[in-house]
């Protein structure tokens, strides 16, 4: 017994399923028609590919772009980051120097060497005032020049 069936054998049932299909479908085609509807193909949608693939490499082109662009603009910003702690550590070491001239125009050896600058002269016999009174403690003499304080230099 053969499995094989000849072509002939195939065309004729090819044929006869055809034929049934095709009065199946025109008495179907005959009740749709009376209820007013009509048959129609099947729609092929299918896409095509060429926009498809135009617009993904539109939009890898654009984000290529942008990184590029991106990676610009950090690496200026860090260059500008960079100029900038310099100049801020250059400032910061001249603030620290001005605060050491003042603290040393402050203290009392620089007030003093000031006021000898200036022609005062320290008293070599102070006096005191109480504040609660208001009495004077000790004996005021005027401090005279050049008796009690040698510059140096």
């Amino acid at each position: 017994m053969s499995s094989v069936t000849s072509p002939r054998a195939m065309s004729r049932s090819a044929a006869a399923r055809s034929t049934a299909l095709a009065s199946g479908l025109a008495a179907r085609g005959r009740d749709a028609r009376d209820v007013g509807l009509r048959l129609v193909g099947p729609v092929r949608v299918r896409a095509r590919r060429a926009p498809f693939v135009v617009v993904v490499l539109t939009v890898l082109a654009a984000g290529l772009v942008g990184l590029i662009l991106l990676s610009t603009a950090m690496q200026a910003q860090s260059f500008r980051i960079a100029e900038l702690q310099k100049e801020a550590t250059l400032l910061e070491a001249r603030r620290q120097q001005l605060a050491a001239e003042v603290d040393r125009a402050q203290s009392p050896s620089g007030l003093a060497e000031r006021a000898l600058a200036e022609g005062m002269v320290p008293n070599a016999n102070p006096v005191f005032l109480r504040l609660s009174d208001g009495k004077v403690i000790g004996e005021p003499v005027p401090a005279e020049p050049d008796t009690n304080v040698r510059r140096a230099g």
